[in-house]
């Protein structure tokens, strides 16, 4: 995409809701191309998601967001942190089953270190909603005001 001439290849930015969240924060992480991310219902520690009866540990579906061997050195927001000094938005919602909560916080108080360390504090958003695992109207409409805001880009009222 950044190759397109019709492209800002400065302003390429990625955003997801829960895989696709879980996708954003791993190629802002490894990709110099992706600007600034919003990844939104996807965030929590290994400990916190690896328990019994939690849904990554039924119907096998934590096979589809292990990498062999990775878990013995860094967990999940370490690797979202090798995103930073970029800007991160990351929401997760207090009702939400899949990412318990005092996880949640753990990856994102992990995470905070990282860009607080790098005098990057300001470019990293987390916050908890009131919702389950969603992206509603007003989670979009403030996350792309806030990744507007991150890319320069002139910023409009949006149309409803």
């Amino acid at each position: 995409m950044a190759t397109r001439p019709e492209v800002d290849s400065k302003r390429v930015a990625a955003m997801g809701l829960s895989m696709g969240s879980f996708r954003t924060w791993q190629v802002a992480a490894l990709s110099d191309r992706i600007a600034a991310g919003v990844a939104v219902c996807w965030m929590a520690t290994i400990k916190g998601l690896m328990v019994p009866g939690q849904n990554q540990t039924v119907g096998q579906s934590a096979f589809t967001m292990n990498h062999p061997g990775l878990k013995n050195y860094l967990d999940f927001p370490d690797v979202a942190s090798i995103a930073c000094p970029k800007p991160m938005l990351f929401y997760n919602g207090e009702q939400d089953g899949l990412f318990p909560v005092p996880s949640v916080l753990d990856a994102y108080a992990k995470m905070r270190k990282v860009w607080e360390s790098q005098k990057a504090g300001d470019r990293l958003v987390t916050k908890l909603w009131n919702v389950p695992h969603v992206f509603n109207r007003e989670m979009q409409e403030e996350a792309f005001s806030w990744l507007d805001k991150q890319l320069g880009v002139n910023q409009t009222p949006r149309s409803r």
